[in-house]
């Protein structure tokens, strides 16, 4: 046999050498498992952190839809005591009364927010009626077809006619002529299931600060100065000075809501 020369050998390893290095190169520079190689365009899932979008989800998820309008009824119970914080010269002998509450609202709905307008008229036995008109806003977490909230309402309010039994007047005057007013707010709380898309019964509670101002009373017809003179302290106040205090009031109710 012809044996081979050293030379070519050497030549042999060398080439096989220079070959084999590109190909190792480019086996190191493939990308990992999981990862797109270069020049691919890499895949992109939608995000869900917006706020938007996970309620638009939710929404649909529930089956209810996005809500735009809302209009609710609600009738319940009323406690208030209208000068349990302060009082100066008030001039009335019943300020605590309980009674039914009645209210109408309606506003509108962005995602997770509620604003909107709302009257009441609580009917304290012994006092009147305490009328309020108030704006509240709210923020709810709904989850399927159960909206919990929670939020602030305040407004004014003014007692539409006081009851004899809580102010006494000079002869020839009437209850009807002393007059209360001011203004309310407080937080609240409540819950709403919905029975359907439009449709949904609930609960609600609500805190109320009231502070409360009663003008000076006018002097009746056939009644002077002198005579004021003689009448009980507590009236004498009524014609000669106004008067003012701080209060609270509790008002819990159940509601019936209708949405768009």
């Amino acid at each position: 046999m012809t044996r081979t020369p050293a030379w070519l050998v050497s030549a042999s390893v060398v080439f096989s050498a220079v070959v084999a290095a590109p190909r190792a190169s480019a086996q190191s520079l493939e990308p990992p498992p999981g990862y797109p190689a270069s020049g691919q365009a890499a895949s992109s899932t939608p995000s869900t952190s917006n706020p938007a979008i996970s309620s638009n989800e939710e929404a649909k998820d529930s089956g209810l839809g996005l809500e735009w309008v809302y209009l609710n009824a609600d009738v319940g119970a009323a406690i208030a005591s209208l000068d349990s914080l302060s009082s100066t010269t008030l001039g009335l002998q019943k300020t605590s009364s309980n009674g039914p509450a009645f209210g109408a609202a309606a506003g509108i709905r962005l995602i997770f927010f509620t604003l909107g307008v709302r009257v009441r008229d609580l009917q304290l036995s012994g006092i009147g009626d305490l009328w309020e008109l108030s704006a509240e806003a709210a923020f709810h977490t709904r989850v399927g077809h159960v909206d919990p909230y929670f939020g602030v309402r305040g407004g004014y309010n003014f007692v539409g006619s006081l009851n004899s039994s809580t102010v006494s007047v000079a002869t020839g005057d009437t209850p009807s002529s002393v007059s209360v007013h001011g203004f309310n707010v407080g937080p609240m709380v409540g819950i709403d299931f919905y029975l359907a898309k439009a449709i949904s019964i609930g609960i609600d509670a609500e805190l109320q600060f009231l502070f409360l101002q009663r003008p000076k009373v006018p002097l009746p017809a056939g009644v002077t100065q002198s005579d004021i003179s003689l009448l009980p302290a507590a009236e004498q106040q009524l014609y000669n000075e106004s008067g003012s205090s701080a209060g609270f009031g509790f008002v819990p109710t159940a509601h019936l809501g209708i949405h768009f």
